[in-house]
């Protein structure tokens, strides 16, 4: 019936419409939704399909740009004539009964609507309005390109690079295979979308309903009794958004950086954006009940006004939350910008990763930036979930909630004090970071800790895994330090502290830096004193210095740098002591400064004066007096008055020193007529330890050097170092008087007279030791610096040895030679030589063999440039003959010749240096006398005394002339020589267990030889034989061994464990240099043992000898084969132990080019030296090797022969013969062998 009713006509139109907001409004006003019908929609009363599913389809974030294409169409209009609801014409009769409807659809208009939703992320650094226009005009050209077709989409590429941004939902009244989800997708389905509603509109859905009532058909019908009003509904409508909005920006913060960082503060979000959306359910909740019950007229409208008023009412409202999530924002960009700052600090985001931060094994302390306040408890959050839990216990009715009711206090992000002082931590934080930045076991990193104590920010430090503060403040950068004063090696320094951080000052570490130099010096300072003195300097040098603060966990960063600041040109002088006193006047001396700069001149001396103050009277005025030496007369001066003397070095133009110590004297002092000049000077450096005519003193020495090395070092006054110092070395065998001579130097060197009532002595001899022992028991050095009263113009470094050939015999000799090795080896000795001087007695007419083994071992240690260093020293001359100089021309020792071509020498007859004198000796001398009634005896001491006195007056001259030679070459010639040794320890094994096995072979061969005369007599004949052993014994170090030869190639090898063995010294191309093989690196291996060799008798039938030969060598073999394998066996070894033994000699020539004396021998001697050794062990076996040894050293004779052109005996050249003999059978055996194994 309805079919026959309906007005059916066509209704074509299509439109687009750009749609660039994303507000509910704004899509149901494109939807052509009622308020009424949005209502329901927003509280869920209705669900929505097809195109109207848009309304679901809101922006995710704030950051998001969208813009929405609306395409709409319509094909027909459908109408009821209406004919069928006249009087009588209506069926359904019961909806009027049941009040079931209100309305009944009149009208219909078909077509279909589609919208394409475009969305783009907008990063923070782009502009969000521009990206808007852009994306904009982009969707405006969907419908021109759709109408002139793909020729028309044409892009470059700046505009294919924009598009590809977008991203395309689909929400319409169309059937899709695919939905679009790009621009490009967008354009293809745009352009289709008309031919999908079918050619006659078959596809179309209804779009708009015309209703009309059915209380205007019957009164009994039922009907809406009121509609709600607009204003309301729009109301709840932005309620609805805006807790929408809450949950879309709390999601943005959640996936903001900062936020990641710091869990804390995604916590505190998570938490608000749950609370929100709880309350937008309940609300949600609220309006489905209320909004039918007010439209059905069960309730008044008041009661949604009164719900819209609660929620405003509520900590619900909008502007508390955007409040609060603005507040959190801030705090973020707070945050993000304190993080900005430290860029290169990495961020912690648990307190797990702090752990293992701190924890590190590596890291000794750890500096983090700690915020203190991301995790404070928010009143605000407290307040949704209170508002929320009072809500539910009263069945969803509204409560009242007091906005004031929270307590107001300031944000820390928002506080201009807690803002200044976090940015002056970071400051701090940084430029500590910056000022220990090589260090490696410092780490630094910001992390969130709570602390009460601590607002917005502080500086936690951690030491081994352990928290020492939380509140630590590292120290800033201290001030420039300001130079107070300056002396010739040091300056004094004024330190002040740091602006921040003063707290936690330990000491400070200043730096300072020579002008020329590109290198900084650091000084610790002891605690944090403000004044600090910089010791080590160099005399009129500028330096600069910087200034840093230390801390327990580092340094600050460094001052700046001060201006140069120059030291004073020299030292002062030493303190004047009083030489001569009068009653008006006085002579002082003083030492000459002990330091002077570079390139300085002392031109002269001010000396100033003043008479001492009294009972606190003021300070007299000082009296100048320049003087051009160290001595000055001051004059006049009141008779017993006490007068204060000081001294300053005046260097011209480069200024004066600091003054002497002061000293005090008085104008009645007197001197000691005896004792004002020559070596008087020195009585007072000395003590006394003999009375007698004369008596002993022993000069004050002090020791240098430290007792644990092995030399002693002893000084003499004090040190002049723009004076040159001469070194000298004395060697000589017990008993030829070289302390004695060393003491007498020494008298001479301080102006001793004959005269004088004293004799000096440097050593003091041990009197418990005999004659035939060594007065000296390790090297000693005395340095004997210059001073006033020397008689010689330098200063001496005299090295006194022990003597050699006492009653300890050679092994205590080895031991001295080594102690004078070490001596010059030693950092902490000397570094070069003026004078070696071999003391030697007079009398002696030939050289012992004792004799001899000292010049040997000493001039062995000196490399060939101290030739001309080399003196002797002759002492007990007491005649005009001299036989020692013979022996020691004859024997052709090196040593510097003079004119004529004798040895430099220098005759002493000591005996009279310290010979008693009578009493009346001492009067008369010290009377000036001059008569003749002296003892004769003490007339010819005298004589002998000038004459050594002369001698050695003629020595320190000579001394004076000789040029220094620096100390390289003999240190090369040591190290060589040590390496030469070792390379000697390693072949003297192989040389011993080639003899044994020589002995060996000839041995088995004599059994095979004698074979069938031993069998006659008894079938099991046994024979003894010496078998060599080899065994691994243990050491404590590490060897490198060949497994194939049992052999140690390397003893004590340093290789690291762990490294391959072909990287040992040994090795050479793979093979190994030392082992008799020379095998494969493969085949050696790093122990802990030595491979010894032992020689055993055992005792063996022919028949086993035999048999284990030939399962060495692997084949079955006849007793002749046998004979001539050990015949061509025992060839070879003999050659290589030949090999070996020239190579042995070669290494002791190698000295001839660098030592002086390298007591080089020739293969024969090196030979006979084995034969000794042989004879002195007695090994098992040892006579056998002797006969070897002997037989190679007759052949070695023989060859050397030979070689200088020189004739043999007759049985030298049987012998020569025989060999070439035999050489020649194993030549043409190997022949043989060869041609047989090429014919296989």
């Amino acid at each position: 019936m309805l079919q026959k009713n309906i007005n059916v006509r066509p209704q074509p139109n299509t439109d687009f419409k750009i749609i660039a907001t994303d507000s509910s409004e704004d899509k149901a006003k494109a939807l052509n939704v009622s308020a009424s019908l949005e209502a329901s929609f927003l509280c869920g009363l209705v669900s929505v399909k097809g195109s109207a599913d848009y309304l679901n389809n809101k922006k995710s974030s704030k950051h998001q740009s969208r813009v929405t294409l609306q395409y709409y169409t319509t094909s027909r209009f459908e109408q009821l004539t209406m004919e069928h609801l006249g009087a009588g014409n209506v069926k359904h009769c019961n909806v009027f009964q049941e009040s079931s409807a209100t309305h009944v659809v009149t009208a219909l208009l078909y077509g279909a609507q589609a919208f394409f939703i475009f969305d783009r992320e907008v990063s923070s650094n782009e502009n969000h309005q521009k990206i808007q226009g852009d994306l904009q005009a982009s969707i405006k050209n969907i419908p021109l390109i759709s109408v002139e077709g793909q020729a028309s989409l044409k892009m470059n590429e700046m505009e294919q690079e924009k598009i590809d941004k977008f991203s395309c939902t689909f929400h319409g009244d169309f059937a899709l295979e695919n939905n679009p989800v790009s621009y490009v997708d967008a354009i293809k389905v745009y352009s289709e979308l008309p031919k999908m509603l079918g050619e006659h509109g078959e596809n179309a859905v209804p779009m708009t309903v015309w209703l009309y009532p059915l209380r205007k058909l019957d009164s009994a019908a039922a009907q809406l009794v009121r509609e709600i009003s607009v204003s309301l509904l729009r109301r709840a409508q932005r309620i609805m958004n805006e807790l929408h909005n809450c949950d879309i920006q709390c999601k943005d913060i959640m996936r903001d950086n900062t936020a990641i960082q710091f869990p804390e503060i995604t916590a505190k979000i998570s938490n608000c954006k749950d609370l929100c959306s709880e309350y937008k359910i309940v609300f949600q909740k609220h309006l489905c009940r209320l909004l039918p019950s007010i439209r059905g007229g069960g309730k008044e409208e008041q009661e949604l006004i009164d719900a819209l008023n609660d929620k405003e009412r509520s900590p619900f409202k909008g502007a508390l939350i955007t409040k609060y999530l603005s507040e959190r924002e801030r705090e973020m960009n707070v945050v993000r910008s304190y993080i900005d700052i430290m860029k290169d600090v990495p961020v912690l985001s648990s307190s797990n990763d702090l752990d293992k931060v701190v924890l590190k094994a590596s890291n000794n302390y750890v500096i983090a930036f700690a915020l203190t306040s991301l995790n404070k408890k928010e009143p605000y959050l407290s307040d949704l979930e209170s508002y929320l839990k009072a809500q539910s216990c009263n069945n969803g009715e509204q409560i009242s909630f007091d906005q004031n009711s929270s307590k107001k206090t300031e944000k820390w992000f928002s506080s201009g004090d807690a803002t200044t002082l976090t940015r002056a931590t970071i400051q701090a934080f940084l430029d500590f970071k910056e000022a220990n930045k090589g260090r490696k076991n410092i780490d630094f990193c910001i992390a969130s800790i709570p602390d009460e104590l601590s607002t917005a920010s502080s500086i936690h430090v951690y030491e081994r895994g352990r928290l020492i503060s939380s509140q630590y403040e590292l120290p800033s950068k201290p001030p420039m330090p300001v130079c107070l004063s300056a002396e010739h090696d040091c300056i004094h320094l004024q330190i002040k502290p740091p602006d921040r951080g003063v707290s936690c000052v330990d000491s400070y570490c200043i730096s300072y830096q020579f002008a020329q130099s590109s290198e900084w010096t650091d000084v610790d300072t002891n605690g944090v004193s403000d004044q600090v003195t910089v010791n080590q300097l160099k005399p009129h040098k500028e330096y600069c210095f910087t200034c840093k603060a230390v801390c327990r966990p580092g340094v600050s960063l460094t001052s700046e740098t001060t201006s140069f600041f120059r030291t004073r040109p020299c030292a002062p002088p030493g303190a004047p002591t009083v030489k001569k006193g009068e009653s008006d006047s006085a002579t002082v001396v003083w030492d000459v400064p002990l330091s002077v700069g570079e390139d300085v001149l002392v031109t002269g001396y001010v000396l100033e004066f003043r008479e001492c103050s009294k009972d606190h009277e003021s300070e007299r005025p000082w009296k100048s007096v320049k003087s051009t030496n160290r001595e000055c007369t001051l004059q006049p001066l009141k008779e017993d008055t006490i007068y204060t003397v000081r001294v300053f070095a005046n260097c011209g133009n480069d200024g004066e020193s600091l003054p002497s110590p002061e000293a005090l004297f008085s104008a009645s002092f007197k001197v000691k007529e005896s004792n004002k000049d020559g070596s008087g000077l020195f009585l007072n450096q000395s003590l006394r330890i003999k009375k007698g005519n004369p008596s002993i003193q022993s000069l004050k020495l002090h020791k240098k050097m430290a007792e644990n090395i092995s030399f002693n070092q002893y000084v003499f006054g004090r040190k002049v170092e723009d004076v040159k110092n001469k070194v000298i070395l004395l060697v000589g065998s017990t008993g030829a008087g070289k302390t004695t001579l060393i003491n007498v130097m020494v008298n001479y060197i301080l102006g001793v007279k004959w005269q004088d009532a004293y004799r000096f002595k440097l050593i003091n001899e041990v009197t418990n030791r005999t004659q035939a022992e060594s007065q000296t028991s390790i090297v000693s050095s005395f340095e004997l610096y210059n001073q006033p009263g020397f008689q010689i113009p330098y200063s001496l470094t005299i090295v006194d040895t022990p003597g050699f050939g006492d009653t300890r015999g050679i092994a205590h000799d080895k031991l001295i030679t080594e102690q004078v090795k070490s001596f010059l080896c030693s950092p902490l000795g000397i570094d070069h030589i003026d004078a070696i001087c071999f003391v030697v007695q007079s009398s002696l007419s030939r050289l012992s063999a004792t004799q001899k083994y000292i010049f040997d071992s000493v001039l062995s240690i000196f490399g060939k440039n101290v030739v001309e260093n080399i003196i002797i020293l002759v002492t007990f001359a007491d005649g005009k003959d001299t036989p020692v100089l013979e022996a020691i021309k004859a024997a052709d020792l090196p040593c510097q010749k003079n004119k004529k071509g004798q040895p430099t020498h220098f005759k002493f007859n000591n005996s009279a240096v310290y010979a008693d004198k009578n009493v009346e000796e001492l009067k008369t001398s010290d009377n000036d006398s001059d008569d003749d009634d002296d003892d004769g005896g003490d007339k010819l001491t005298e004589l002998v005394w000038d004459k050594t006195f002369k001698q050695m007056k003629a020595f320190f001259k000579t001394l004076g002339t000789i040029e220094s030679k620096d100390l390289s070459m003999t240190i090369k010639v040591l190290e060589e020589r040590e390496r030469l040794e070792k390379a000697m320890t390693s072949l003297t094994p192989q040389i011993t267990a080639g003899l044994s096995k020589l002995n060996e072979i000839k041995k088995f061969k004599h059994c095979l030889e004698n074979e069938s005369v031993n069998m006659g007599k008894s079938v099991n004949f046994e024979q003894e034989v010496e078998v060599v052993k080899a065994k691994r014994t243990p050491v404590n170090c590490f060897t490198m061994n060949c497994n194939n030869c049992f052999f140690t190639c390397h003893s004590n090898c340093f290789l690291p464990e762990g490294d391959s063995v072909q990287t040992c010294a040994v090795m050479e191309n793979d093979h190994c240099n030392i082992c008799p093989e020379n095998c494969h690196h493969s085949a050696h291996s790093r122990e802990n043992f030595m491979w010894t060799y032992e020689t055993k008798t055992e005792t063996k039938s022919i028949k086993e000898l035999k048999d284990n030969f030939m399962e060495a060598k692997g084949k079955f073999m006849d007793t002749k084969q046998i004979l001539d394998a050990l015949e061509m066996e025992f060839l070879g070894i003999e050659e290589k132990l030949m090999k070996l033994i020239r190579l042995s000699s070669d290494c002791i020539r190698r000295l001839d080019e660098i030592a002086l004396k390298p007591k080089s021998l020739s293969t024969a001697e090196y030979l006979e030296i084995l034969i000794k050794t042989e004879k002195e062990e007695k090994s098992p076996g040892f006579e056998d090797r002797i006969v070897g040894l002997e037989n190679m050293k007759q052949e070695t004779l023989i060859l050397e022969k030979i070689a200088k052109g020189e004739n043999l005996l007759e049985k030298e050249r049987k012998i020569m013969v025989e060999r070439e003999k035999r050489m020649k059978t194993v030549a043409l055996k190997v022949l043989k062998m060869k041609k047989a194994v090429s014919a296989l």
